[in-house]
């Protein structure tokens, strides 16, 4: 994304309602939990989203902020899992390809 479109998309965004900010904070986390299982997949990485009760309540409409903090929590974290387990293959496989070259 160009620096001008995504000023852009800054201002578009800082136009928005605390909860529709917050929706779209939670859907982009979501995609990136869900690209970065995608990514441990392709890699045969054993990774899964994780998912409680706290996710559940942000689904409600009339959710908490305590609710939302606690979902970023879980899928920050989730996303965080998926990063460590995928660097840790991709640092196995590096050393293989090393140790063949060797």
């Amino acid at each position: 994304m160009e620096t001008n479109d995504f000023n852009q998309y800054v201002k578009d965004f800082k136009t928005k309602t605390l909860k529709e900010k917050q929706l779209i904070t939670l859907e982009q986390l979501k995609m990136l939990a869900v690209l970065t299982n995608t990514m441990c997949k392709e890699l045969n990485v054993e990774n899964e989203i994780i998912v409680n009760n706290e996710l559940i309540d942000v689904e409600k409409e009339n959710y908490t902020e305590d609710d939302y903090v606690e979902a970023i929590m879980v899928l920050v974290n989730s996303i965080q899992n998926s990063l460590c387990d995928f660097d840790l293959k991709l640092s196995d496989l590096m050393k293989v390809i090393v140790d063949k070259e060797s």
